[in-house]
Formats: structure tokens, sequence, C-alpha cells
């Protein structure tokens, strides 16, 4: 046999080494995303809705938080939709008309036949002084006697000026006052009290200013702790007869003065008017008759919008918002919300979860996303009006920050710009669900400090 040859043992070949695993450098972190969730996990904001947004200069988003696309109420802040918008469509030049009217204007003996109109043009900075001057222009023009009677012409605006989702608690109060199509030194009043003897008693009203003469007050306030500040609240409707005062008012403190909202403008703007003409000698005749085409005898022209907005926008004025939000709608014949909506629209930007109630912001009701606010002053910084529109924002002593703050209970909101080694960052900053005691002003100053680093 032949010999058999033996196969030689298999020998497993080696594998070749595994190649070394390399994990994925990790994409670097946003500064700004890990700002935001360091700050907000602050145990003050527990339980807070907190919407954050920043912009570069060109518009483009760098950051935003989970519900920085979710509708919030932005309280004041909202004025910088009236007022850029205002900007737009009414132009810097616009200056609010307040006019004097007659039939067939002033005869040489001085009189004018049927009624003198004293119509508005829903000037919130009307003051009483204006309407003197407006009374000398008409002596100086040799009025003497006016046959009929003097009538407010307040229909440049709606009939009803609040409202209906401004709360029953701020439409008494000085800021909460209506706008109306004639108003008269901001529409606010002051209320003075002296306190009683010690802490309980009731305070002693010492009236107001304006004197109201029909206007009848039901007045309970008592007298609250050494340094308790105004504790009164205000609550009146439009055209109301009868004011509530309810309240308390600091021990010790005589002649402490209250600021409420005057409860018809228009009505006041009357009297005030009526009693500068009377002084200068002129009569009224108080005879009916037949309505005729009038003329215009006088006219008061408000100061320019720019001046208007600057300050708006400094005190945060809600009659000067909502004045210019109305007028904004009455010159397209249109709902004012919806004017104003497509303005911004035209401008590029593309609203979500939009719910516009007002121009000033007073309404709990209107809600817009941080996203939405941030890039309606990114549109109005690149307007043909941009530098004056950023000229009006409210601005910290250093420059860095040129901003607009709203606040109401629960409520804070700032939106703007951060100005950081020559460059522009928009950003808008909403919280919602606040604690009554959280310092949010001093709080947010850390998370704004992070853009731009």
């Amino acid at each position: 046999m032949p010999p058999v040859e033996e196969t030689p043992p298999l020998v497993a070949e080696a594998e070749p080494p595994a190649p070394e695993k390399v994990e994925p450098t990790p994409p670097p972190a946003n500064p700004l995303e890990q700002a935001f969730k360091d700050w907000s996990s602050a145990p003050e904001l527990a339980g807070a809705l907190i919407g954050y947004c920043v912009f570069d200069g060109e518009g483009k988003l760098l950051y935003g938080s989970p519900l920085a696309e979710t509708a919030l109420c932005p309280a004041s802040a909202l004025k910088t939709v009236t007022a850029g918008a205002a900007f737009g469509l009414l132009g810097p030049d616009f200056r609010f008309r307040t006019e004097v009217l007659a039939a067939g204007g002033i005869s040489p003996a001085g009189t004018t036949t049927g009624d003198l109109v004293l119509k508005g043009g829903g000037d919130p900075t009307l003051s009483a002084e204006d309407l003197d001057v407006l009374a000398a222009q008409l002596a100086e023009k040799g009025l003497k006697r006016v046959e009929g009677s003097l009538k407010s012409d307040a229909s440049v605006f709606p009939a009803e000026p609040v409202n209906e989702h401004w709360n029953w608690g701020d439409i008494g109060n000085a800021y909460g006052t209506g706008a109306y199509g004639l108003n008269v030194d901001h529409n606010v009043m002051s209320l003075w009290f002296d306190p009683g003897v010690k802490e309980g008693e009731p305070a002693k009203f010492g009236g107001s200013i304006p004197a109201l003469g029909k206007t009848r007050w039901d007045v309970r306030v008592a007298t609250g702790p050494v340094g308790s500040g105004d504790g009164v609240s205000i609550f009146s409707s439009p055209y109301a007869e009868v004011v509530q005062v309810r309240g308390t008012v600091p021990l010790g403190e005589k002649g402490f003065t209250v600021r409420g909202s005057v409860p018809n403008p228009p009505k006041l703007a009357e009297e005030i008017f009526r009693a500068a003409l009377v002084k200068r000698g002129v009569t009224f005749g108080g005879r009916p008759h037949a309505v005729e085409e009038t003329v215009p005898l006088a006219a008061h022209l408000s100061a320019p919008l720019p001046e208007i907005i600057d300050h708006m926008q400094l005190v945060s004025d809600n009659l000067e918002a909502q004045s210019l939000f109305l007028t904004m709608g009455r010159r397209a014949d249109a709902p004012a919300a919806q004017v104003v909506k497509e303005y911004w629209e035209k401008a590029g930007v593309r609203f979500t979860g939009l719910r516009l109630i007002d121009g000033s912001g007073l309404a709990r009701a209107t809600m817009i996303t941080p996203v939405d606010l941030a890039r309606v002053n990114i549109a109005a910084l690149k307007g043909p009006d941009g530098a004056r529109y950023l000229q009006s924002l409210p601005g910290s002593s250093d420059g860095t920050l040129k901003a607009k703050r709203g606040a109401m209970s629960g409520v804070k909101t700032e939106v703007g710009f951060i100005i950081r080694d020559g460059k522009t960052y928009p950003f808008a900053l909403m919280a919602n669900g606040l604690g009554a005691n959280v310092d949010f002003w001093k709080l947010r100053m850390s998370l704004l400090e992070s853009i731009g680093q």
C-alpha cells in the first residue's frame, strides 16, 4: 500500500485587529442654550412658562428655547408691535389734529350761527393748556357770541373707549383709562385723602382734581400702616356717574394723593374749553338749530409721531398706544388688529398663535410668541425709520441694551436688542406664571449678559 500522506493540521489564521472605535466628536455646545438651561433652573422660576430667543444681526435664529414658539402674554412689550407699525402706517410726520368747527364761520359782528363744535382727533396728549390756546385763537379772530351751544365730537374713535378684555380692576385706575376720540390731560384725575389718627380709622376724602361736579363718590378708604403707600383701587366705567374708591392710605401722610381715570373725558374737555371761552368774554345763546355744514375755525396739532412714541415707550403709556392703534384702524377703515397684523405680515413676519386684542398690551388675552415678537422688532429696525425706532426704545446707561419691558401680575417680558462689540443681537424673553415675589428684572441680567459673549 502506498504510504498515506498525513494532512497537516489546520492552523487558524489570526484575525486582523479590529479597528479602534473612534467616538464621534460631539458638536460644540451652544453657549446660549447652556446659559438658558442654567438660568432657567433657578428655583424662583419653577412652574413658570418661559420663552426665550436670540437672533443675529441678519435675523438668523441663534437660539430658541423650547417655548420660543409658544404664544404667551406680552404685557406692555406689545407696544413695540404698535410703535413699529405706526412708523410705517402713519409716518414720522403724523400729528393728531383737534379742531373747532362752526356753521358759516365768524360774522363781522363776532357771532357764529348754530353750535360751536370741539372735534377730537383721538389725540392722547391734548391738554387743558392746548384747549386754552384754541380759545385764545378764536378770541383773536373776533368770536364774541355763539348762537347755539358748545358741543364735543369724539366720533373719530368707537363710542366704547375700553376693550372688553381689559380687567375691571384696571379701567378705573390712571394707567387703564380708555382711548376716547376727545381726550384731555391723559384722562387722569387726582384724588386726595387725609388719613385717620390711627390705623384702621376711615380716611377723609378731600375731592378730585379736576373737580368733577356731577360725579358721585362711593368712598370706603381706611388708614393703613405707616409707609404702606398707595393701597387704593378705583372702580368706574366709561361715562359713569358713580366712582367707587376702595383700599387704604398710609398713616401720617396728610394730603395723600392717588390717581384715577376720568369717567367722561369728552365732557370734561368740553367744560374746560367752555370756561376758557367764557373767560375771554364769549357768550352762548343755546338756541336750537338745524344741522348745517361746518367750517374749521381753529386747530391744534400734537407733537409729531416720534415724540409721542418716545414717551409711550419710556413710561409705557397705555392711552398713547391705544390711540395710535385705533388711528391705524380708522385710517384703513378696518379693524385695527387686522391692519397691524397685515402690516407686519407684509414686512415678512409669519405669525403663529397671534391673538392681537389691543395696542397697549393691557389685555391679558393678547398673545404672541417670543420668536414673533422679536421678528417684529427686527423688521422695525430694518424699516425706513429703523434708526428712529431704535432710538425710541429705552436703553441702558452703557448703551449695550435697547429694549421695551412689559409687566403685570405674574407676567414679565423684555424685547429688543443687545449691542456688543459692534454687533446687534435681537432677543425676546417672556415669562408667564411668575411668583409674586420674584425679582425678575434682576434675575434676568445674567441671561442677557451671555448674549454675544
